[in-house]
């Protein structure tokens, strides 16, 4: 083989090895982030399902920019009031219980993620026992190297015909 021809074959051989550690390398980086995010999403469910505000609560940015869209009026909330709310309803019911139900679909671009997924949720208060099926969907940021909510839009379908909210709604 000559030697010009040679050489260009090593050097081409030398840039796909190099292409394919780089592409290697932001597939594992990316599905690291995903891991990280859901982490994030799995201490956040068992917090809530324990009943832990203060656990709960730090996994959202303390951002005064960001905001939290609720499931109850008034809907829009920042970290303040989100953490009062949650310290009120924890005080007014009993068995609460909290679960991520089917596909978890996280996307990671940069410093910013997107999480999405249905929250079942039952609890026993004064007027008896209820149950819930919600859609929620979060926007994280990294900040100092952790991720953080720092958005969150938490809702119940409703019933057009009726106005009212479909509560144990299936996708």
């Amino acid at each position: 083989m000559p030697t010009k021809l040679r050489a260009l074959l090593l050097i081409s051989i030398a840039l796909a090895g190099t292409a394919l550690v780089r592409i290697s390398h932001a597939q594992s980086s990316g599905d690291s982030e995903k891991a990280e995010v859901m982490a994030l999403n799995q201490r956040l469910i068992a917090a809530y399902d324990k009943g832990d505000v203060a656990a709960a609560m730090a996994c959202y940015s303390d951002d005064p920019d960001a905001i939290f869209f609720e499931d109850t009026i008034p809907f829009q909330f920042n970290k303040a009031a989100v953490t009062k709310a949650n310290e009120l309803f924890y005080k007014s019911v009993a068995n609460f219980h909290a679960s991520m139900e089917g596909a978890v679909n996280v996307q990671v671009s940069g410093n910013l993620a997107v999480a999405h997924y249905i929250v079942a949720s039952s609890w026993s208060d004064k007027t008896g026992t209820h149950s819930q099926t919600s859609r929620y969907t979060q926007v994280d940021r990294k900040e100092g190297g952790k991720w953080f909510i720092w958005h969150e839009h938490f809702s119940v379908p409703f019933d057009p015909a009726t106005g009212q909210a479909v509560l144990d709604a299936k996708s």
